[in-house]
């Protein structure tokens, strides 16, 4: 290992635009609809609530588009809050939350996810493999974890074929039951906008797209790999404008095949609605198929998570916040391998261990704060520094960061009083994190040691 190598520029506008497709499309489009029709009462409702929560997603990742075109430096969300905010503490508070608590409990979670839907594929082969769904799931993050270590054109690479096999399979859980099953256009206007009041509907639906900003995130992994991407000042802007804009389409296409071939009583029972939806197009198998859709779609997740998550942590201990080791890049594969590798064993322990369901209970208000933050540093940004080159700019400014802002700050203060303890417990889990951050900074204002 040298500390002295840079990172290799392994990414081009293909892969740029694969790690955003692939970041954000994971499992819930196979899964959500039906909670989202049960919330709000009707499919047109169900359409404009999936329709608003990615206008808003989709304005906070324009923002990210205009910070990392700005500033292509590894870390992304670190150096945006570093940079507007002035303030190691700030950007070292997110990247231990991602390290010891979000980012790492979302590997786990999505590893678990993966080898929960690979237990119909291979029992439809005679295989029981239901015990160990959580070894499994370890063996997905380890093997994912030493194929990343191996150089960023092999996580490149691999996510450019699991980005095109999962929307190639989602493309046909969404055509097939439009060819072979009994499809009724007029069940998407059925109901019109439901019968609650004014004020129920707008609480149902803003209830209802929690749930679909979730399934729109991840637009900003690749902001994280920024200075392992070619041009980056024009390929992520690219990127991130034309992967959410595939995404956003197929979703759409996605919920237009739910509630066309299945009565909306039907969308609002189903506990996984593709697959209900491909077990009346293909029988018995249409659930294997589907489960196996689901699979590759995780492992797809799973790979972009481990290729952006790292390179936080990375970032972190290359401004002396954090172990030198995990900031060392290696020799031959030109990766930052100690961050990845760190990364993975932790998500391993999580997945083993389950505490990552209560961790990523607890940490959804503080992770959307940080999101927050970092929108805000757009106009902060313009704000103090309008000379900072800007090769993209975000459309509708200020309209746009703030119409994101606005809408958070309901989503955040309805969490802080539905959710008390959580919030509580998740602000303490980024705090226990404070103390290491001074020992740092007393390190830093020593002569540097090779810890």
């Amino acid at each position: 290992m040298s500390s002295n190598k840079t990172l290799v520029k392994g990414l081009g506008q293909l892969e740029a635009t694969t790690l955003v497709v692939g970041g954000i499309i994971g499992t819930t489009i196979f899964l959500i609809t039906s909670n989202i029709a049960e919330l709000v009462g009707s499919p047109m409702l169900v359409f404009i609530t999936w329709i608003v929560a990615g206008l808003l997603a989709g304005a906070a990742a324009l923002c990210f588009a205009e910070l990392s075109a700005a500033m292509p430096e590894t870390g992304g969300t670190y150096v945006f809050l570093r940079r507007a905010y002035n303030s190691e503490l700030i950007s070292f508070a997110f990247a231990w939350m991602i390290c010891f608590a979000y980012g790492t409990g979302a590997i786990a979670v999505v590893a678990i996810m993966a080898a929960t839907f690979l237990v119909p594929v291979l029992a439809a082969f005679e295989f029981d493999i239901a015990e160990y769904v959580n070894e499994i799931a370890v063996i997905l993050i380890v093997v994912l974890t030493l194929l990343n270590s191996s150089g960023v054109r092999h996580g490149g690479l691999t996510q450019n074929v699991l980005t095109a096999l999962k929307v190639s399979l989602l493309l046909l859980v969404v055509l097939i039951p439009l060819v072979l099953v009994d499809m009724q256009p007029a069940r998407l206007v059925q109901g019109g906008f439901g019968n609650n009041s004014l004020g129920t509907t707008l609480q149902n639906v803003s209830d209802a797209m929690i749930l679909c900003l979730f399934s729109y995130s991840g637009a900003y992994f690749v902001t994280h790999v920024a200075e392992e991407v070619r041009e980056p000042h024009k390929s992520i802007p690219r990127a991130i404008i034309v992967g959410f804009l595939i995404v956003f389409g197929l979703y759409l296409l996605a919920n237009v095949t739910y509630m066309s071939t299945m009565s909306f009583v039907d969308v609002k029972s189903s506990e996984h609605i593709a697959s209900d939806v491909m077990a009346r197009a293909l029988g018995p198998k249409g659930a294997v198929v589907t489960a196996f859709v689901i699979f590759c779609s995780a492992v797809g997740v799973l790979n972009a998570q481990l290729l952006n998550y790292p390179r936080i942590v990375f970032a972190l201990a290359r401004d002396g916040y954090f172990f030198r080791r995990i900031a060392k890049i290696n020799e031959r594969s030109r990766a930052p391998s100690n961050a990845i590798v760190l990364v993975g064993i932790i998500a391993s322990i999580f997945a083993l261990s389950g505490g990552y369901v209560e961790i990523l209970g607890y940490i959804a208000f503080v992770i959307h704060f940080f999101v927050c933050l970092a929108v805000l540093a757009v106009i902060i940004l313009r704000i103090r520094e309008p000379e900072l080159p800007r090769p993209y700019k975000v459309w509708g400014y200020p309209f746009t960061p703030v119409a994101f802002l606005l809408i958070s700050a309901v989503y955040l203060f309805n969490l802080i009083v539905t959710k008390p303890i959580a919030v509580m417990i998740g602000v303490g889990i980024v705090l226990v994190g404070v103390p290491f951050y001074f020992y740092w900074s007393r390190k830093n204002a020593a002569p540097a040691a090779i810890l």
